[in-house]
């Protein structure tokens, strides 16, 4: 019998090698007990080197008394002599010789003990090893391995049990028939008939010692008592047998039957009982027997059956697993890609044949309808539900940032990101070219970013361009004191979009208050660094073919726009070469000029925060009025115009070596994403 798991946590392998010290045999050095281990592996000394001679070892394997010892050699290479006179290997049980070996192989005068396996009769062997003073051809010894079985104690006199015997491992218990229970000795075995409770879910009744003559003087009594959930079938064998009265029904020994709210009985004679099945989980047995009569009795099986619940099936749109629909049992349920599950996602049959939960449905996924987009609309074919298409739409004078369509994904959520719609920039309906100083007017609406800075009741003071629908670009010298350096009041100034002439109303124009003020913090008014501002409006600008935002130049397009010599647009409404505000917005075209060449017509630095514009003869420049304004660039790739300047200062207005001077917008486009962006 296999050591069972009590005992494997102490089970390791045992190396014993002993050794003569300066060769010297001690006898008493070289006996070694071995009480505490459950196998293990004893070698010759020095093995697998030869071993020496004329030296004597004993092994004494003793383990606790419910265990046998086993001795087997995996490797054996002894001296050969006849009868073992010379080198041996010697196993004692006790003083009872169980083996003598030497040798390499089996002769007619010696033994080698091969796959042979020696099993104690007791808990204990001895192993014993002897060489004498001499060995011509060296031997490399023996390795044998041992190890304890559980002895068999039922094997002998049947343990002593009375009835039945089961061993295990270190010990045994005893048993006893049905009907029988087992005394204080644990082995003595005395007839009773108690009530017995069976909570097995199939199990055997029958009279005490059947198919023997059942006993005299008997009150049985059996409750089957099963898990809740199931009810119990209770079968007799055919061969029934008890006593009964030929004219008296069962008045000696009978069998009654109660099986939930139902009664059978008394049974007795020859004539099997119904098969009887419980209306719940119990039913009760119940046997008498008087003091007369030679009857064998009678033997049932009961079994049990789970109750059942009604049927189920799959959710329309759905799938259902599972098609037991007995107690305990559950079924799942699972919903169709685009649609969810509304209800439990299991159900399990009860105990009192009904289903837990409600029974689900399968819902159409409903991802809800997309938020309203500024500046456009959606338009959804379909009721915001799995696989509808979500179409953004932008009003004219907007395009679409990002994906446009967005589909019902079965997560109930739309895909992609919600989109926007900015406005469109560079591109105007009407398109003129002119000049300012010595120039002529522009084409009504051919700058449709314009923004004039107006004074009530003095007028125009500053341009400017509109970015996006709620800003405006301009030059922080329009708006800061020169005396105070702080900016002046939003409440003092307007903006107007749309503008064409400066002293007459257009019907095209729009007047917006400021609601904020944002000069760069570097601006210096000395040196004119940092000569850039932006204004957020009250209220968006309505945008239409008069009124549309300019595109920033950005940094990719600056390598190959902001060289000498591109030409670039300025507008405004400034002084005129007669010395008066324009009152027509006017437009020329200058090119760019080297920082160097720029720089060397000026008593002051020309920084590379700055770019200049204009003709070395003179003639064309922007002028006073005109600060604020763009210096625009046509971007032919996209088709678009792009503001890479902001007028800002200059020595006079179109004069011979003196070139107009831009602040660079290029510099700044961090801090205009900042201040637009809300985090500056």
């Amino acid at each position: 019998m296999a050591l069972s798991w009590l005992f494997s946590l102490r089970v390791f392998f045992l190396i014993s090698s002993l050794w003569l010290a300066d060769g010297k045999n001690k006898e008493e050095e070289n006996k070694m007990t071995i009480n505490e281990l459950y196998g293990g592996q004893i070698l010759s000394p020095g093995y697998p080197d030869p071993y020496e001679d004329d030296i004597s070892f004993l092994w004494n394997i003793t383990m606790p008394s419910s265990f046998h010892v086993q001795l087997y050699f995996s490797d054996f290479d002894l001296e050969s002599s006849y009868m073992c006179e010379y080198d041996y290997v010697k196993v004692m049980e006790g003083d009872k010789l169980v083996g003598l070996f030497c040798g390499t192989e089996d002769t007619d005068a010696e033994e080698v003990p091969g796959d042979l396996v020696i099993e104690s009769t007791g808990s204990q062997l001895s192993l014993e090893f002897k060489s004498d003073f001499s060995n011509a051809d060296r031997h490399k010894g023996f390795a044998v391995h041992y190890r304890v079985v559980d002895r068999d104690e039922c094997a002998v006199d049947n343990g002593g049990c009375h009835h039945f015997c089961h061993n295990y491992i270190s010990g045994y218990y005893c048993s006893c028939r049905a009907g029988y229970w087992i005394m204080k000795d644990r082995e003595t075995c005395k007839f009773g008939c108690g009530r017995q409770v069976l909570t097995q879910l199939s199990g055997t009744i029958s009279s005490p010692e059947y198919p023997r003559l059942y006993p005299k003087v008997l009150d049985c009594d059996w409750k089957i008592q099963v898990e809740p959930g199931y009810v119990v079938t209770l079968q007799f064998d055919d061969d029934f047998d008890v006593e009964q009265h030929p004219e008296v029904s069962c008045p000696y020994d009978h069998l009654k039957i109660q099986a939930g709210d139902e009664k059978y009985g008394p049974c007795c004679g020859k004539t099997v009982p119904p098969t009887i099945t419980s209306t719940d989980h119990n039913m009760r047995v119940f046997f008498h027997s008087d003091d007369s009569g030679e009857n064998k009795g009678f033997r049932a099986t009961y079994f049990t059956t789970a109750r059942p619940c009604e049927a189920l099936s799959a959710p329309a749109y759905g799938t259902m697993e599972g098609s037991n629909f007995t107690y305990s049992q559950k079924v799942s349920f699972a919903c169709g890609e685009g649609y969810y599950l509304d209800g439990p996602d299991h159900r399990v049959c009860q105990a009192d044949g009904s289903w837990s939960g409600v029974q689900p449905t399968c819902e159409l996924v409903n991802c809800g309808p997309p938020p309203n987009i500024s500046n456009g609309e959606i338009e959804v074919d379909g009721n915001f539900s799995y696989a509808d298409i979500a179409i953004y739409r932008c009003d004219q004078f907007y395009e679409m940032a990002g994906e446009g369509t967005r589909f019902c994904e079965a997560d109930g959520k739309w895909t992609g990101n919600e989109p926007s719609c900015k406005p469109t920039c560079g591109k105007p309906e009407f398109v003129t070219r002119g000049k300012l100083v010595g120039g002529r007017p522009a084409m009504r609406g051919g700058w449709p970013w314009m923004a004039m800075l107006h004074r009530t009741p003095r007028g125009p003071f500053c341009g400017g361009t509109l970015l996006g629908d709620q800003w405006v670009l301009t030059a922080a010298h329009c708006l800061v004191s020169p005396v105070t350096s702080d900016p002046i009041l939003k409440d003092s100034f307007s903006v107007i979009l749309g503008k064409h002439k400066a002293r007459d109303k257009d019907t095209t124009e729009q007047t917006v208050q400021v609601a904020q003020i944002a000069a760069h913090p570097a601006f210096n008014f000395t040196t004119s660094l940092a000569d850039i501002a932006l204004l957020k409006l009250a209220s968006p600008a309505r945008l239409n073919p008069y009124i549309t935002p300019i595109c920033l130049l950005s940094e990719e397009e600056a390598t190959a726009t902001l060289v000498p010599g591109r030409e670039g647009a300025v507008t405004g409404w400034g002084h005129s070469d007669q010395g008066f505000i324009a009152n027509e917005l006017r437009e020329v075209f200058l090119p760019l000029v080297d920082t160097n060449t720029c720089n060397k017509t000026y008593d002051f630095t020309v920084t590379s925060d700055m770019i200049c514009a204009g003709f070395q003869e003179g003639g064309k420049d922007a002028c006073r009025g005109d600060s604020g304004g763009p210096l625009a660039f046509f971007e032919r790739t996209a088709e678009k115009w792009v503001q890479g300047g902001v007028v800002s200062w200059g020595w006079g207005c179109g004069r011979k070596n003196k070139y107009g001077v831009y602040t660079n917008v290029i510099q700044y486009l961090p801090w205009i994403d900042e201040v637009m962006s809300g985090v500056a």
